[in-house]
């Protein structure tokens, strides 16, 4: 019997692991470099993101059901609906985390200087990044059971931060900000 128990656990994690690991290799995959450029950086806005706060918000369902003719099935499909929209919105926030990472990846490379602490700032801003989009995802597909929210504060604000310290970057005559704070 232990032994029993004992597999099933194991086997539930490598099944966890095999999907974090399809999940990782799928958040980094798929570079296009036309799309990586310092025009592309420039024109960059969060503004695009901002409808994401409200996607889940259940006080769209509490107005609904105090509607006449409502039913529990009619916010069970209005649910559904932003939660696949919201998953767009995570995809599209994640192909732009990744652009800004190649990007800086791309400064590191062909910089004059050398940026060894930028480096090791991205590659923690990267792992930061994607732990916390794989803890949103699972927030994600727990609302059905009753899961209140899926919080996406930290990973907007990750990708604020990574734009704010390539634009510092990559403007000469700037100080160079590190780990994540702004210039003193």
């Amino acid at each position: 019997m232990h032994l029993q128990l004992s597999l099933s656990i194991l086997l539930v994690l490598a099944l966890l692991a095999g999907c974090f690991a399809g999940l990782f290799w799928k958040l980094t995959s798929g570079f296009d470099a036309s799309n990586c450029t310092a025009e592309w950086l420039d024109r960059f806005s969060l503004e695009s993101y901002a409808p994401m706060e409200r996607l889940l918000d259940w006080r769209d369902v509490d107005f609904l059901a105090a509607q006449p003719g409502y039913t529990p099935q009619i916010a069970r499909r209005l649910m559904a609906e932003r939660r696949k929209v919201f998953a767009e919105y995570l995809r599209n926030l994640a192909r732009d985390f990744n652009r800004l990472t190649r990007l800086g990846k791309l400064m590191i490379v062909y910089s004059a200087e050398d940026r060894e602490e930028f480096a090791r700032d991205l590659l923690r801003q990267q792992l930061l990044f994607y732990a916390e989009f794989c803890a949103v995802r699972v927030q994600l597909a727990l609302i059905p059971l009753g899961w209140a929210d899926a919080d996406t504060h930290a990973l907007v604000a990750a990708l604020s931060a990574l734009r704010d310290q390539l634009l510092l970057v990559s403007t000469p005559g700037r100080p160079e900000v590190s780990h994540g704070q702004a210039p003193g």
